[in-house]
C-alpha cells in the first residue's frame, strides 16, 4: 500500500496588501445522525452532502483558524483544539503553523470569535501553560460573560454544562499563568482594518469580523455557517451545535447576504481547505465557490 500523503497544512493567499492563510488544525468524523440538522429530515441532509460530494452517512467537521499578516504583526483568529494524541485527527495547529514557517510565539495577537472548545482550548497546553506567550488575546465580551456566570451554568442544557467548565479553565483559573486578555465588542477595531461584527446565535456572544486590506475586503463569519454543503446551501437549517437556532438562522442570512451582495469573499472555520469561498444567491440558499488553491 502506498503511504497517504500528508494533509495540506493551509491555504494561503493575498487580501490587498495582507497575507491570509486558512491553517488547518485537522477534523472530527462522525456518522450523520438524525439530530445534526434539527429542523430537516435525515434523508434531505444525506443528499445534500451527496450533492457536495461528501459521504452520505458521515459528517466531517475540519478546524481552519485563520492566520493574519499585518505590516506589524500577525493576527491568529481563533486556536483550534489543542494539542491531542498522535492519530486523534485534529489538534494539529501548531505543526501546521511551524509548516508555513510561523512558531507560537510569533503570534502578536488572537482574537476568539466565541468560547466553544474547538476555537480556545489551543490557547493553553494540558498543564495550563499559555501556548502563545506573546500574544494578547481578545475574546468577545459578551460570550466570555455568559460562560462565566454562574446563574447561567445552574440553568443550561446537560449538553453545554462542560463547556461552562471549560471556559473557568481556560480563562479563570487563578492557578495558572494569566493570559494577557483583552475584551471587545460588536463594532470595535480589533486590529488595523479589523472590525467586529456582532453574529450572535451559535454562541450567545458569536462575533464575526470584517477584514479590509489595501483595495480588498473580505467576510469571516466563523461558525455563523457550519458546513458549507449544508448551512451555505440551506441557511433555514439549523444546526444541532447553535445554542439559539432562530438567532443564528437571522446571523446566517445576514452575513451571506452581505457577502453575496458586496461580492466578499467569505471564510467560514468549519469550511475544511480551501477555507475562502464566494457566494451568490441561489434559490432559497446561497451557491458557493471556493477560491483555487495557487
Amino acid at each position: 500500500m502506498k503511504p497517504q500523503p500528508a494533509p495540506t497544512p493551509a491555504f494561503v493567499t493575498r487580501l490587498g496588501n495582507a497575507t491570509i492563510a486558512g491553517v488547518y488544525d485537522g477534523k472530527r468524523v462522525m456518522p450523520l445522525g438524525d439530530s445534526f440538522v434539527a429542523n430537516a429530515p435525515r434523508a434531505a441532509v444525506a443528499d445534500a452532502l451527496a450533492a457536495g460530494m461528501r459521504a452520505r452517512d458521515t459528517i466531517e467537521i475540519p478546524f481552519t483558524p485563520l492566520l493574519l499578516r499585518l505590516d506589524d504583526g500577525l493576527v491568529l483568529f481563533d486556536t483550534g483544539n489543542g494539542p491531542q494524541a498522535e492519530g486523534t485527527g485534529f489538534g494539529l495547529l501548531l505543526p501546521n503553523l511551524r509548516a508555513i514557517g510561523v512558531a507560537p510565539e510569533d503570534i502578536d495577537t488572537i482574537v476568539i470569535s466565541h468560547c466553544h472548545g474547538d476555537h480556545v482550548n489551543g490557547l493553553r497546553d494540558a498543564s495550563g501553560q499559555p501556548l502563545f506567550p506573546n500574544a494578547q488575546v481578545l475574546v468577545p465580551r459578551r460570550d466570555l460573560a455568559y460562560w462565566l456566570n454562574a446563574d447561567e451554568a445552574a440553568r443550561a442544557p446537560e449538553f453545554w454544562q462542560a463547556n461552562f467548565a471549560n471556559v473557568r479553565r481556560i480563562f479563570d483559573n487563578p492557578a495558572q499563568p494569566a493570559l494577557a486578555l483583552l475584551e471587545y465588542e460588536d463594532g470595535d477595531e480589533i486590529a488595523p482594518g479589523v472590525t467586529a461584527l456582532a453574529a450572535h446565535g451559535h454562541s450567545p456572544g458569536h462575533m464575526a469580523f470584517r477584514i479590509a486590506s489595501g483595495d480588498a475586503t473580505m467576510l469571516l463569519i466563523s461558525d455563523a455557517a457550519h458546513l458549507p454543503e449544508l448551512f451555505v446551501r440551506h441557511p433555514d437549517w439549523q444546526l444541532m451545535f447553535d445554542m439559539d437556532p432562530d438567532a443564528a438562522r437571522e446571523t446566517r442570512m445576514r452575513l451571506l447576504d452581505m457577502a453575496a451582495r458586496e461580492e466578499l469573499p467569505v471564510a467560514g472555520y468549519h469550511w475544511g481547505l480551501p477555507n475562502i469561498a464566494r457566494v451568490r444567491r441561489d434559490g432559497e440558499g446561497f451557491a458557493f465557490s471556493r477560491l483555487p488553491f495557487p
